[in-house]
This record gives structure tokens, sequence and C-alpha cells, in this order.
């Protein structure tokens, strides 16, 4: 195995300007910040404790981890809406940057049905990052684990080196909690992946999704590894 190089060092430019018009661009591989959600094993819910005479509007909630009657209530609420199969999870979000994958598809021009599934969401597809430091400059990944990263030796981890003059620190960029988010809801940057660092990007989401190592993923894994 070759020790001593790793991706951000055999790639000059990680990262390009986009220019005037960045703000309305949604290109793939562009920086952005958004909010973005936490998933948790052990599932919390915010659950209506209290009503009003006509049990449709809560007037008080509380924080519970099971109940009998979990997604089978007897009574929707009007206030806030909730459907007699639906619940409300509790969720932490942080505003953190992200890698956009895909812009909002294009518009699809088809009549509604009354009452009937909403078509075009205008979500992105967005990669989240998180960074290898904490505020007070801590690591919080060994340099081992971190190097092997690097290395690409792992399908679903990709490492983006720190832009200090877009505020983007050393990250991992974690293909396992891709998600999405309305694009009015993206702070866009002017900064995304360059030529070859989105190239092997994009095809390592495409191994991490299919299990399938080929394109510019495997040429860098073995450039990298051999």
């Amino acid at each position: 195995m070759n020790n001593s190089v790793f991706l951000d060092e055999i790639i000059d430019n990680y990262y390009k300007s986009i220019g005037d018009g960045y703000k309305n661009s949604y290109l793939p591989g562009q920086i952005v910040w958004t909010y973005f959600f936490y998933n948790y094993e052990n599932l919390e819910f915010w659950r209506p404790s209290s009503f009003d005479e006509t049990c449709t509007r809560a007037t008080s909630f509380e924080i519970c981890s099971s109940a009998k009657d979990l997604f089978n209530r007897q009574t929707p609420l009007i206030l806030p809406r909730l459907e007699i199969d639906e619940e409300f999870i509790v969720i932490r979000a942080k505003w953190r940057p992200a890698i956009l994958i895909t812009p909002p598809p294009a518009k699809i021009s088809v009549p509604p049905i009354r009452r009937g599934g909403k078509v075009n969401l205008k979500l992105c597809l967005l990669a989240p990052l998180f960074s290898l430091e904490d505020k007070h400059g801590n690591a919080k990944y060994s340099s081992e684990f971190v190097n092997r990263i690097r290395k690409l030796e792992y399908s679903h981890l990709f490492f983006l080196p720190e832009h200090e003059h877009r505020n983007i620190r050393n990250s991992l960029c974690r293909f396992d909690r891709i998600f999405s988010n309305y694009y009015t809801h993206l702070d866009l940057i002017d900064l995304y992946l360059s030529g070859e660092a989105l190239d092997i990007f994009i095809s390592q989401i495409k191994c991490y999704l299919t299990g399938i190592i080929e394109g510019d993923y495997k040429v860098a894994h073995e450039t990298l590894n051999t």
C-alpha cells in the first residue's frame, strides 16, 4: 500500500469558484449550508397530552418513547394538523455544510387529482459534511482512520480538505446520511468540487449504492492503494 499519498494530495485543485450567479446555480458538487436532521435509533414521540373540548386541538404535549396507539390514534388533530396514522417525532437539527448531489428535478406537467399526491416537490439531494475536529481543535477521529478515508477505503465516506476562505474545515462526507431538502432552504456558496474531485465523488456514490467498484472511483482507489 502506498502510505504516503492521499486523494487530496493528488488533486491539485479540489475546489473551484462558480462566480457570478452562484446563488441560483444548483450545480452537482456545489457546497451549501442547510439544516440537517439527525436520525435516532431510539425513537421519541412528541404526543398530545391535553386537548380542548373538541379533542381536535392539542393544548399541551409530552415526550414519550412508546404508547399503545402509536400511529393508530382514535382522533385526528386539526391544530397542529396530525392524522390518526401520523406522529410527531422528536428530532434535532443543525445548520451544517453539505454537498449538492442533484438539483430539483424538472417540473412534471400533470393534471392534479382531487386530494391526490403532490408530484413536484422541489427537493434537492444532499450529502452532509461533518468536521473532523470540534470547535476547540480537538480531533474527533484517529489520524489512522482519517487517512484511510483519504485513501478511499470506505465506499460510504468521502474526505474534503479545508477551505479557509469559505469556512469549510477538514470534513467527512457521509453517504449513509444522504438526505433531501427543499431548494429554498439551501444557502448556496461560491464553491464546488473541481472536475476530478467531482468525478470521483459521483463515482463513489454510485459504488456505494450499487456495490460495484468501477469508473473514476476504482481508478483513484487503485492508485492510492497499490
